[in-house]
C-alpha cells in the first residue's frame, strides 16, 4: 500500500540527476522528512500515501551525497517518534559513512520504543 522504496527510487533518482545536470548547484539543502516512512501516523491518516523503509529513505540521502556537493541536511516531518529517531540516526550514519550496531542496550530507558524487534 502506498509508494514503496523501489517505486520512490524510480522517480527520485532520475529527477535529482536531471536537477544536478541542468542546474549544477554549488550546494544542496536536503530536507529529510520522516513522514514518508512506513507506519507514520500522517500516512495512516491520509490513506497510506508512502510506505518507505529506513533503508529506502536513507538511499535518497546516499544518492544526493554521491554528487560530492556541499550538503546541508535538515530534519523534517514525522509523526511517529520512533520512526523519526531511527530515520535521523540512520541518515546521520549514512552522511558520516558509519555503520550502526543494531543491538540496543537493555539499560536504555527508551527500549520500549524499539519493539517488536528491539533494533
Amino acid at each position: 500500500n502506498g509508494m514503496d522504496d523501489q517505486n520512490y527510487q524510480h522517480v527520485f533518482k532520475p529527477i535529482i540527476q536531471k536537477v544536478m545536470d541542468v542546474f549544477r548547484p554549488g550546494a544542496i539543502v536536503l530536507q529529510c522528512g520522516a513522514d514518508s516512512l512506513s507506519g507514520d501516523r500522517l500516512c495512516s491518516v491520509t490513506g497510506g500515501c508512502f510506505n518507505l523503509t529506513l533503508d529506502g529513505h536513507a538511499e535518497c540521502v546516499r544518492f544526493v551525497k554521491s554528487f560530492g556537493v556541499p550538503l546541508l541536511v535538515l530534519g523534517g516531518g514525522g509523526y511517529t517518534v520512533r520512526n523519526v529517531a531511527r530515520c535521523w540516526v540512520n541518515e546521520t550514519a549514512v552522511l558520516l559513512d558509519k555503520e550502526i550496531d543494531d543491538n540496543i542496550p537493555q539499560s536504555c530507558k527508551y527500549l520500549r520504543y524499539f519493539v517488536p524487534n528491539f533494533k
